[in-house]
Order: structure tokens, then C-alpha cells, then sequence
């Protein structure tokens, strides 16, 4: 574990700005779920389908699979950055 000393004085200005990332991550995720079930809605299937489906070649290369594609990795990529935000005490 790493350790970081701050002045009694920081901790507030850190805890502020810490919650407002955690805003920030919150809101992108809900959007990027959102384009998901978009996207799912849309050609009935899931992002787990459409994942091997496009990993295999089998959907093209059109712009919208990319769009979908982005998406589904920015909900990886937000969860974890939430996971470790969330994981900070101070």
C-alpha cells in the first residue's frame, strides 16, 4: 500500500475534488451505457455477441461497429477507474 501525507488543511480540497471525479466517471458511464442498449436495441443483439461477432470479422468494418465498439470499452475502462476511486480513504 502506498501512503501519501497531507496537511489537515488538503484533505478537504482532496476529498472535494475526489467526489467530483467520481461525478464526472459516474455521468460517462451512464452514457456509454446507454449508446450500449442503444446499440443493442437497435440490432438485436448483445455486446457480447456483437464482441465475438466483430473480433471474427464477421460484421465489416463499418463506423457504427467502432461506435460500438468504443463504447464497450469505455465501460471497462470507467468501471475500473471507479473501482479504484471508490477503493481511496482518506
Amino acid at each position: 500500500m502506498t501512503s501519501i501525507t497531507l496537511s489537515k488543511e488538503a484533505i478537504p480540497l482532496i476529498k472535494s475534488g475526489l467526489l467530483i471525479e467520481e461525478s464526472i466517471l459516474s455521468l460517462s458511464l451512464k452514457k456509454y451505457q446507454k449508446n450500449l442498449e442503444s446499440f443493442e436495441k437497435e440490432y438485436r443483439m448483445s455486446t457480447d455477441e456483437f464482441t465475438k461477432r466483430f473480433n471474427a470479422g464477421e460484421l465489416g468494418d463499418d463506423g457504427i461497429w467502432f461506435d460500438w465498439l468504443f463504447a464497450s470499452r469505455a465501460i471497462a475502462h470507467i468501471s475500473e477507474k471507479l473501482w479504484l476511486l471508490r477503493g481511496i480513504t482518506i
